[in-house]
């Protein structure tokens, strides 16, 4: 890969204070070893996930596609298996160490590590596909924008976000939005993932961009506990997309498995529902982005 036409030379350094609450962002770097157990895809999933994004782009094998958020390149990987150049992404160096084992050997690929609250280090009109799974949402919204419009290649670029969709009723939907509301009054404001993609390709929308039809990549039931909730959250390095102080990281939990068990009659309470891996995406418009 040419690296020169693809990065502009904007030196990738994290900045952990890039947050819209007061509170310092999530830093994966600890967690990254356990990242794929706790809440990873399986393999055919990943490929699934990657073959769907490139068919819904139009794209063609050779594009560049520019990944924001790629993890531990679980995803990642099968953009370069089937042919394309790829450039990845990460806050997290940790993450970035893994995903890096995992590319192939041959591979046409480029792991950076930045801040995506700061300029991407990726040359205007570079990328064909512009992808995140489970990640763009934490970024800046209009700083999000502006990086996209800047590096979408001249013509039919495009815009894709992978999101875990789950039942209004589901335990881990619930738990969510009374972990928000707890946030919330302690002035704690963090990440609505939904909302903030909802929000994001509306706006790619009135700068041009044409909507996309969401596709469905995967399908699952999933049974859970109000307990196994508590402890994932637990084991996660914050809450809501942010950092907290542990003492009230535990005030908070606390007072999460208290509604808990009062909501669900119990923390041991098995709930079954069903999630689905969704696409969204936009077709960006030539024009460029002011």
């Amino acid at each position: 890969m040419s690296d020169h036409k693809i990065l502009t030379g904007i030196e990738g350094k994290p900045n952990r204070e890039a947050n819209v609450s007061s509170y310092r962002p999530v830093s994966y770097d600890d967690q990254a070893a356990a990242y794929d157990q706790r809440v990873g895809f399986c393999e055919r999933d990943c490929h699934q996930i990657a073959q769907a994004a490139l068919s819904l782009a139009e794209a063609h094998p050779g594009d560049l596609v520019v990944e924001v958020g790629t993890g531990t390149g679980q995803i990642g990987r099968w953009f370069v298996r089937e042919g394309y150049r790829y450039v990845g992404v990460d806050l997290s160096q940790g993450m970035l160490d893994i995903a890096r084992d995992r590319m192939p050997p041959y591979a046409s690929s480029l792991l950076i590590q930045a801040d995506g609250n700061r300029p991407w280090p990726i040359a205007d009109a570079a990328a064909q596909v512009i992808f995140s799974s489970r990640a763009i949402h934490l970024l800046t919204l209009d700083h999000v924008v502006h990086e996209v419009f800047r590096i979408a290649k001249d013509t039919h670029a495009v815009l894709i976000i992978g999101r875990v969709q789950r039942q209004s009723n589901s335990i881990e939907v619930g738990m969510k939005h009374a972990l928000r509301r707890l946030l919330h009054a302690h002035g704690v404001h963090g990440h609505d993932g939904a909302q903030n993609q909802t929000h994001l390709l509306e706006s790619c929308c009135k700068h041009g961009a044409q909507m996309l039809e969401p596709r469905v990549v995967s399908e699952w039931t999933v049974t859970k506990t109000p307990w196994q909730s508590i402890q994932q959250w637990q084991a996660k390095p914050g809450l809501g997309g942010v950092t907290l102080p542990g003492d009230l990281k535990q005030e908070m939990l606390g007072k999460l498995e208290h509604w808990a068990e009062t909501t669900f009659h119990g923390l041991h309470q098995p709930v079954e529902s069903e999630e689905k891996y969704v696409l969204h995406g936009v077709r960006l418009s030539p024009s460029r982005h002011s």
